[in-house]
């Protein structure tokens, strides 16, 4: 994946998807480095659009909200699909709306949440009347909050997939190393092009059965 990331701010992004809420400090504590790195590459990570936005993951029932549903609306037309989404996207009940495929025809999901079952029947007849003029058929399929036994626990994929990417960068540089190394032993020692004075003689003598030390060939010379 080609992301223009370093490995160190893989790294921050790695741990601010675990957890947000980790100060710049205790970040830079974490991963070894200096504050103002941590800072400068949170800020990178929002700027570049690697990050949306810090928000925190709500106890549904908490907030009296125990009834999930995922709406499936097919409709002939793609221009409808399109303001389908368009309106999931508007309604504050709608965690997730996107347009897709698999339902034969052009599909549109709603992903809702709501404290009971009314609550949900008014959304789905605020949505059929306001496409009345147009063939949409709407089927559901309800969830009870209790049951959902993971909600968007985006650290899990994040941690996972960033730590793929920092396992395949370490990998390259080793294999980088590796090549490195192969096309050094592959470089002849230039020690062995350098000519020997005493190559040629030692052949002789060893014919002759003899054997000259270099201090004995240097007195010969003078």
């Amino acid at each position: 994946m080609k992301n223009g990331l370093s490995l160190k701010e893989k790294q921050v992004l790695i741990e601010l998807g675990k957890n947000a809420r980790l100060s710049d400090r205790e970040l830079a504590s974490r991963l070894k480095t200096s504050q103002p790195t941590v800072t400068r590459i949170r800020t990178k990570l929002m700027d570049n659009g690697f990050v949306d936005r810090f928000m925190i993951l709500p106890r549904l029932d908490k907030l009296g909200l125990r009834f999930h549903a995922f709406t499936f609306v097919r409709t002939t037309s793609l221009a409808v699909s399109k303001k389908i989404s368009a309106w999931g996207a508007e309604q504050s009940c709608v965690v997730f709306a996107s347009e897709g495929d698999g339902l034969r025809n052009h599909s549109v999901v709603l992903e809702s949440v709501h404290e009971d079952y009314h609550e949900y029947a008014l959304m789905t007849r605020s949505l059929k009347e306001k496409f009345a003029g147009q063939w949409i058929d709407v089927s559901p399929f309800f969830t009870d909050v209790s049951s959902i036994s993971k909600f968007y626990q985006w650290h899990s994929l994040i941690e996972d997939r960033a730590s793929k990417i920092i396992l395949e960068n370490v990998e390259k540089r080793v294999s980088n190393r590796e090549r490195l190394r192969a096309a050094l032993e592959k470089i002849p020692n230039p020690l062995e092009r350098i000519p020997n004075p005493l190559r040629g003689r030692e052949g002789r003598d060893e014919k002759e059965g003899k054997t000259v030390s270099p201090d004995k060939e240097t007195e010969n010379e003078k």
